[in-house]
């Protein structure tokens, strides 16, 4: 049995990057994803996984720029609460076009321990790392 319902996230992200050029900092912002989730149970109602597709922005705060007003595009999945974990993918769009590709993973049940990782980026954003 699929159920479909809409979520909204809200969170803060603390990092640590690096940009082709060399240079590097820390990054704080906070953001939001308003997306279509899809739940699978089993035949007792027992939850079993989920996807969703959703965007959202980015705020930076606590005087950083990197990332302010950004907005992002993101794809993920979990399964079993307690037992395994989420995972997805975000393509976050600056206001002047360049992109960033980051991958995340949280242990369900354990959203404060969650990582992610800078995958890539095109113009300006080429070569970046970062991890949080």
């Amino acid at each position: 049995m699929m159920k479909k319902i809409y979520v909204i996230m809200l969170f803060l992200i603390f990092t640590t990057s690096s940009f082709a050029d060399g240079h590097k900092g820390k990054i704080d912002l906070k953001g939001f994803i308003v997306g279509d989730n899809k739940f699978l149970t089993d035949n007792e109602g027992n939850f079993l996984t989920f996807t969703y597709d959703g965007v959202g922005g980015l705020m930076a705060v606590e005087g950083t720029t990197f990332m302010d007003n950004a907005s992002q595009y993101c794809l993920g999945a979990g399964t079993i609460p307690g037992k395994g974990f989420e995972m997805g993918h975000c393509k976050i769009n600056q206001m002047d076009g360049d992109t960033i590709f980051t991958y995340y993973e949280i242990p369900l049940g354990d959203s404060m321990n969650g990582t992610f990782k800078c995958l890539g980026g095109t113009g300006k954003y080429k070569g970046i790392e970062c991890s949080g």
